[in-house]
């Protein structure tokens, strides 16, 4: 009976030790583990909640994201899968974040969940620190595989670097060659949106102009390049002050879409959106388009936006979605706002 009883505890022991190990494992900050995030849905427009048009977007739903973690915040860009039903996020604070996204009878967007972030790893296989991992841009090699080929671009230390997210997000990066053209950009106003235009071409886009006077410029490298392969052809994109490019993502039929962010003390934080037609995404151009949506916080739920993603509907709509950075300041948050796209 004894001996029964030593049993007993000695697997309730074992238990309890997997399960400890577990939960550690889990708030590791060098691992990937769960993190509690709370959604809380919101109209586009608080003072008009039965408003939903914005331009040429309707907007499909909101939501503000916070968690009591402190490794939550700073998301700077975003993909989502080909249904919807999963993002895959970069912060300038060098994690990866990935979340389950559910909906309502009406297709909007109503909840975040099951969600997993995980540290930013080096060449070396370590986790960066803080301004070494401010990852800004972030595409896909094919479309919407959150699980493949993965291509982030940094500033301050800038540089363009692939990940193979089919090793998990614990797998090293390599490096993918870019032009002497970024030498020119200024801190934290480097390469802040990075889309795969063409499946042998990137195009990444500076923050803002470097002089007064001068476009924005826009690197067309070629992809995957190399040492002897490097080949830079150079675009710009007109500028619209006080806008500075945050995000860029290209559609299917290789339109591209730019989102824009301004700030000032007087008027707050603003944001723009901008189509301009593949046609026009070429060596030399001057890039300009149109804006579709022009947005400022003092009427509408929005912050400092930062990230966009996109895809097609069931009935091929074409759902934008958009992520705003909270810089890790109380002062400002997270938002994920789906919107569809109409002429």
């Amino acid at each position: 009976m004894m001996r029964n009883n030593a049993r007993g505890t000695s697997f309730a022991s074992v238990g309890l030790l997997v399960l400890l190990l577990t939960a550690c494992a889990s708030m590791t900050p060098g691992l990937p583990g769960p993190l509690d995030v709370t959604a809380s849905r919101i109209p586009l427009y608080p003072n008009r909640p039965d408003e939903k048009r914005a331009g040429s977007l309707i907007y499909r739903g909101g939501l503000e994201l916070s968690s009591t973690d402190a490794r939550f915040g700073g998301l700077s860009d975003i993909e989502v899968n080909e249904d919807g039903s999963e993002i895959l996020a970069v912060s300038d604070n060098a994690r990866w974040l990935r979340a389950r996204l559910s909906y309502d009878a009406s297709g909007d967007l109503s909840g975040f969940a099951s969600v997993i972030i995980a540290p930013m790893v080096g060449m070396d296989g370590t986790a960066m620190q803080a301004l070494e991992g401010d990852a800004e841009g972030l595409t896909l090699e094919n479309a919407h595989d959150l699980y493949g080929g993965t291509i982030v671009s940094f500033e301050r230390y800038v540089r363009v670097w692939r990940y193979d997210l089919s090793n998990g997000l614990r797998a090293p990066p390599s490096n993918v060659p870019i032009g002497s053209w970024v030498n020119a950009l200024r801190n934290n106003a480097q390469l802040e949106a990075i889309t795969l235009v063409r499946p042998d071409t990137l195009a990444i886009f500076a923050e803002m102009k470097v002089n007064p006077g001068d476009d924005i410029l826009v690197g067309l490298e070629g992809y995957p390049g190399g040492p002897r392969r490097l080949t830079t052809r150079m675009a710009s994109i007109v500028p619209r002050d006080p806008h500075a490019v945050t995000s860029a993502k290209t559609a299917p039929d290789g339109t591209l879409f730019v989102l824009e962010r301004r700030f000032s003390p007087a008027a707050g934080v603003g944001m723009e959106l901008r189509r301009i037609p593949g046609s026009e995404v070429r060596e030399g151009a001057r890039m300009n388009g149109e804006v579709l949506a022009n947005l400022s916080f003092q009427d509408a739920n929005i912050d400092n936006m930062e990230g966009i993603a996109l895809r097609q509907g069931p009935n091929g709509e074409t759902f934008l979605y958009m992520i705003s950075d909270n810089n890790f300041s109380n002062l400002e948050r997270t938002l994920l706002l789906m919107f569809e796209i109409r002429n």
